[in-house]
């Protein structure tokens, strides 16, 4: 495997940047939602990744003793069928992309274990393996709510 050839100031930023993106990404499924609870969850959602990325700065003092650089700009794409989101649907979609970020931050900390950078990229896993349980109840809630929405969902 080729060596991991990054810095925590780096990891930082790209997690800092990832809050930015999946901030903008829950807003556009917030556009798409199908009921005002849809969008309104979508944007509590939206909401948190502020706090999430605020947290993300904040480390990023604390470690490299400097504030981060302002994020790059923006663009996200919906599938173009994410339209009328009913609150599964929308959660799946969530959950997905809390699942990506655990498993990327997951597999950058096997690249490095017992480092620094290991235990950064680990860090990060933990937050968003929290992100995604609670996301994953909620959407398991939502399913028994609504068994038939198993189906559609296969």
């Amino acid at each position: 495997m080729k060596p991991l050839d990054t810095t925590p100031e780096e990891v930082l930023q790209q997690a800092i940047q990832s809050e930015v993106e999946t901030r903008v990404y829950y807003q556009m499924m917030a556009e798409r939602a199908g009921s005002p609870g849809v969008r309104a969850r979508m944007l509590q959602l939206a909401d948190g990744e502020l706090v999430h990325r605020a947290r993300m700065e904040r480390r990023f003092r604390e470690l490299i003793g400097k504030a981060p650089a302002d994020p790059e700009p923006v663009n996200i794409h919906l599938p173009p069928d994410a339209v009328d989101l009913n609150m599964a649907q929308a959660l799946k979609m969530a959950l997905e992309r809390e699942r990506d970020s655990e498993s990327h931050y997951r597999f950058m900390a096997e690249r490095v274990p017992n480092t620094e950078l290991g235990r950064l990229f680990m860090e990060l896993a933990e937050i968003e393996w929290k992100h995604k349980t609670d996301l994953q109840a909620e959407y398991d809630r939502a399913l028994s709510a609504d068994p038939e929405q198993f189906l559609f969902d296969l």
